[in-house]
């Protein structure tokens, strides 16, 4: 795992200064604290920092076929690179390292911008074709690795880290007015834009190769939107999904340093854990974080089951009301983009103890979002069969409501499901949006049609498929990358610790993507086939069990010791300033938050989030 960045400039005549590569790899010294180089040539500049996890002693990067006059910066790790190496070898290839970034090379030089089909893994890259004079730039199937891009008529800049592109100097950080809505709806901004005014990041699945000129073409190399529905049997798919799980755990094991669990005693990190112990002897190193005054204490009650019940060396961290409080800014800073992700702050937390025992990490991320497993999308199938006959209700007034959560399920009820649903994490409805924002933000948002087009665009993509089907895609393409993947790389390598994850293998989110819809949501139960898969090897409390995450008890901090504190910032000047909110809605939401009236502790954090990004960034 490492960190990339470079500068291609448009004029031949202009050179890149190394010094600004070297600051820009100087700012991601964190995913990278084991090495660092660059390499220029005239018009352009690549960087890396190395986090080494295979072929220590080797495979330092920018990488270079001097004969072919091709240069790399590597992201990630590629978990079939052995079995490409060997058919690059019988293709007559010769090899200097025992890197996989030295298979990307030669994969290229072989098989051109087409290797990226035969990649299996996590992965971010850009490459220099001297001959060509192009840049390639690609990125992983499903967005595990970031990638960010500023291009204008003289240059374009990459970086694993957005903090990069604002170190070479060429490019100042501004605010994004037209992401904000995105990212007080969502919790998140969208992909390809973020809250940085003209930062893009590169879709997953997708690369880019531009020319000495910034002519450019993008181009989408894998997708699962067309995968037809199997009427493979049950018990067969049972069988199928083992073999996957398996076999994509026993790859994500490949590493030359120690490797450990985040374990959250839930269904997925439980399962993770257990097929480790299917497919090694070696024991399994578990880390798993608590919060102090929590009624359970958290999921860890659940951890230290399944810590008990396969004999890992567990790890434990407990986190305090003000450590969170005053971790914030901290989270703000190392995510870049502003994320309303409370479980950010553990996460680094845990991290940071990790780092001590291991140095890769796997975990569950993706199995939700493959397998149906959030509550929200059985409410929405539901409500898809009841809502066609409440349209009429669009345009009802909802002023004598109080809170915001009738006026969300009314919103809901009254439109079809590629209008209401904005995946799991949504927060805010149009009738919410018309109490919360000031006039004069209502009347730019009017003129800013974003959101809407970026989930239209998605929903074009699957309307031939189911209800679930649809949601299952569009969670996939906008809140796993941009929120909960960019959380996990952000927060792992802000400690230095490599996360993989398992469940977000190719292969499976094919298998998924291919079953249908009642063997992942069955009679109420989501991630049903997973769980009877799972019946073997996990207790049936740890299975089927409520739903609870990786949650913070914010709620409840945020009605207690953190009200006041709270209320202090977002009634700061900084925010007042901005002029985006009506004040009447900022205090009513504290009022009924405090009275346990309506839980309003997602709005107060994106508030606080918010705060620090704009301290911090502009």
């Amino acid at each position: 795992m490492c960190g990339i960045c470079g500068i291609l400039m448009f004029n031949n005549s202009w050179h890149v200064e190394p010094r600004r590569v070297s600051q820009m790899t100087r700012t991601m010294k964190h995913r990278g604290p084991d090495d660092t180089g660059i390499r220029t040539g005239g018009n352009w500049g690549l960087g890396h920092r190395r986090l080494s996890i295979i072929d220590i002693t080797g495979g330092r990067q920018p990488m270079t076929l001097e004969d072919e006059g091709l240069t790399i910066v590597f992201n990630g790790e590629i978990y079939n690179y052995l079995e490409l190496k060997n058919e690059l070898i019988h293709s007559g290839r010769r090899f200097n390292t025992k890197s996989d970034t030295e298979v990307v090379l030669q994969a290229f030089n072989q098989w051109g911008t087409s290797c990226v089909d035969k990649l299996r893994g996590m992965f971010s890259f850009a490459l220099w074709d001297e001959k060509a004079q192009k840049l390639f730039l690609c990125r992983d199937r499903m967005g595990i690795k970031p990638l960010y891009i500023f291009q204008n008529s003289d240059f374009l800049i990459f970086g694993s880290e957005v903090k990069s592109i604002f170190a070479s100097e060429l490019v100042k950080s501004e605010a994004e007015e037209g992401a904000l809505d995105s990212f007080l709806s969502l919790g998140y901004v969208p992909a390809p834009i973020t809250m940085f005014r003209d930062v893009r990041k590169l879709l997953p699945g997708h690369w880019m190769y531009i020319d000495a000129k910034g002519r450019a073409k993008t181009k989408c190399y894998w997708n699962f939107d067309r995968i037809k529905t199997d009427h493979i049997s049950f018990f067969d798919a049972q069988k199928k999904l083992m073999a996957l799980l398996r076999e994509s755990v026993k790859m994500r094991l490949m590493s030359e340093v120690p490797l450990g669990v985040f374990l959250s005693g839930g269904l997925d990190s439980s399962a993770i854990t257990a097929l480790i112990c299917q497919v090694s002897e070696q024991q399994v190193k578990t880390f798993s974080v608590g919060f102090k005054g929590h009624v359970n204490d958290g999921e860890i009650v659940f951890s230290r089951k399944i810590a008990e019940l396969f004999g890992t060396e567990h790890h434990e961290y407990t986190l305090k009301p003000y450590d969170f409080l005053d971790s914030i800014p901290q989270m703000v800073q190392m995510l870049e983009e502003p994320l309303v992700e409370t479980p950010a702050i553990p996460l680094y937390l845990i991290s940071k103890m990790a780092k001590e025992h291991a140095t890769v990490l796997l975990s569950g991320e993706g199995s939700d979002e493959i397998f149906a497993g959030y509550g929200l999308y059985e409410k929405m199938v539901k409500l898809e069969k009841l809502c066609s006959g409440f349209r009429f209700l669009r345009h009802c007034p909802t002023d004598f409501l109080p809170g915001d959560r009738n006026k969300k399920y009314l919103d809901w009820i009254s439109n079809p499901l590629s209008e209401r649903y904005r995946g799991t994490s949504a927060d805010m409805t149009d009738r919410i949006r018309n109490t919360f924002y000031s006039r004069e933000f209502l009347q730019y948002l009017g003129e800013n049609r974003y959101l809407e087009d970026t989930f239209h665009r998605w929903f074009k993509d699957i309307r031939h498929r189911d209800a679930l089907a649809q949601m299952l895609y569009v969670d996939s393409k906008t809140w796993l990358p941009d929120d909960l993947l960019l959380k996990a790389d952000k927060t792992t390598m802000a400690a230095s610790v490599e996360l993989r994850v398992p469940f977000l293998d190719h292969k499976i989110v094919e298998f998924a993507a291919s079953l249908p819809a009642h063997f992942k949501l069955y009679k109420g139960q989501g991630k049903y086939i997973l769980k009877k898969v799972m019946e073997t090897y996990l207790p049936r409390d740890i299975i089927y069990r409520k739903k609870m995450g990786f949650t913070v008890p914010t709620q409840k901090w945020f009605a207690g010791d953190l009200l006041g504190p709270a209320r202090d910032i977002i009634f700061s000047k900084r925010i007042m300033d901005t002029g985006f909110f009506r004040n009447s809605y900022l205090e009513t939401m504290f009022e009924r938050h405090e009275k346990g009236k309506e839980d309003y502790s997602r709005r107060i954090f994106s508030l606080l989030v918010l705060y620090h990004w704009l301290d911090i960034y502009t």
